[in-house]
């Protein structure tokens, strides 16, 4: 019984903290995205200058400049002009987008901005434009910097850096593994904590539970021997030759109340089984239209003398062939017919039907009678649940449904109920042909 709660309880646990921690996860793989790509502008900015320096005094060495930064693996383009637009050196460009059209598009991005105009007045002097941020034609993005380098002999030459940056997939794969690797651990150690903690909070209601089942196990066993003792002894005082009133009617009350509590034991001691997992199937070939015909000869003479229709409805076609324990199955039918006998009015009908489709067959017993509340539905099939609240029914101890509901699950099946049109309810037992 607690085996559901638990499951329900460890995956509403696990689910709410591990959705927490992806959320946290998510901020800091937003945070770490944020300081990488300002890192690059950082580096980008910092290496500009740094070549621009460097230029500046050595401006014949351009390759063995810029091939020093390739050390740091970063993808670059460098571009060199005189100021009469002629180029001095170019190195290879290896991005998505070809050089050509990156560089036009640094230019435009600078025009935009207006930031950074070359100097051709007679003093030029070192500048650099800020970082501008263009996208290429494969939907990668860029960072590029203008600068003009004046060497000690006053000879000036126009720099165009380019920088590709990082996507943000190409950011995250590099921590991919990691996030990955401590959400698996975070999930696992989740589980485990979980599992003891609700185990352990539950532990007192186990406890509990089967406490009260051995107890109504043992106590069914052992209301046997005086209740057999109580019936074969009213069943002499009734054979007596005594013609006294109050005498004869306290003995049909004592043998109706006797039989009333055998009833109420012998569901007792089908769910103390069902508990005990003692439960056995005895599976045959069963025949659908017998069992059905027996159903309806063993509950008819009941609905003539209680004034109720009863209207068997079986198929005009062979049903397949059927393996499952025949006894269990027309116990669960039972249950139904005298639930819908019990809830029927005089002149009202009671329906035995069949749904056949190419893995399953359904029973249903539907009755026209006050039908289910709302309030009830959910509690229907639990055990001592009963929808007169006040009791005043001492014949119906809230065990049928439940020990239908049992049988069911124990022959793969399922039970349950639907409203039947017109008022009423149709309870209904899905088993499996195989």
């Amino acid at each position: 019984m607690l085996k559901p709660l638990s499951k329900k309880l460890n995956t509403l646990f696990i689910t709410t903290i591990m959705l927490i921690i992806t959320l946290i996860m998510i901020i800091l793989c937003k945070n770490y995205i944020r300081m990488e790509q300002s890192n690059e502008l950082i580096f980008f900015q910092r290496m500009a200058m740094q070549m621009m320096y460097q230029l500046e005094d050595n401006s014949h060495a351009f390759k063995s400049i810029v091939d020093s930064y390739q050390k740091y693996r970063r993808p670059i383009f460098c571009y060199v002009q005189n100021t009469s637009g002629t180029m001095v050196y170019q190195t290879d460009s290896d991005f998505p987008t070809d050089a050509d059209t990156l560089l036009e598009r640094l230019r435009i991005q600078t025009d935009k901005e207006d930031t950074f105009i070359i100097a051709n007045d007679h003093k030029p002097t070192t500048d650099q434009s800020g970082i501008f941020e263009f996208k290429g034609t494969k939907n990668d993005n860029y960072l590029g910097i203008l600068a003009t380098v004046v060497t000690p002999n006053d000879t000036a030459y126009h720099l165009s850096l380019i920088y590709r940056q990082q996507s943000v997939f190409d950011i995250l794969t590099k921590q991919m593994f990691l996030y990955i690797s401590l959400w698996c651990l975070s999930f696992i150690a989740v589980t485990i904590i979980s599992h003891l903690l609700i185990k352990k909070a539950l532990k007192p209601t186990e406890v509990m539970l089967k406490s009260q089942k051995d107890f109504i196990a043992s106590a069914s066993h052992e209301l046997k021997s005086p209740l057999a003792v109580i019936l074969a002894n009213a069943e002499k005082l009734e054979q007596l030759q005594i013609d006294h009133t109050e005498f004869r009617k306290s003995i049909k009350v004592l043998d109706q109340e006797c039989m009333r509590m055998s009833k109420l034991i012998r569901d007792l001691l089908l769910l103390a089984s069902s508990d005990a997992k003692s439960w056995t199937l005895c599976k045959s070939i069963v025949d659908i239209d017998t069992l059905l015909i027996s159903l309806y000869e063993t509950y008819e003479p009941i609905c003539i003398r209680k004034k109720i229709c009863l209207h068997l409805e079986i198929s005009e076609t062979s049903y397949p062939t059927f393996c499952t324990d025949g006894e269990r199955l027309f116990q669960i039918l039972s249950i139904y017919m005298e639930n819908a006998i019990h809830h029927s009015i005089n002149n009202k009908q009671i329906e035995i039907k069949t749904a056949v489709t190419a893995k399953h067959i359904t029973f249903f017993v539907a009755d026209h009678g006050s039908g289910i509340h709302k309030d009830d539905k959910p509690y229907i099939f639990n055990r001592f649940y009963c929808a007169d609240k006040s009791r005043t029914d001492k014949s119906n101890f809230g065990l049928g449904l439940s020990i239908a509901d049992e049988l069911a699950k124990m022959m793969n099946g399922k039970a349950g109920f639907n409203d039947t049109d017109g008022g009423g309810a149709t309870f209904f037992v899905t088993l499996p042909f195989k």
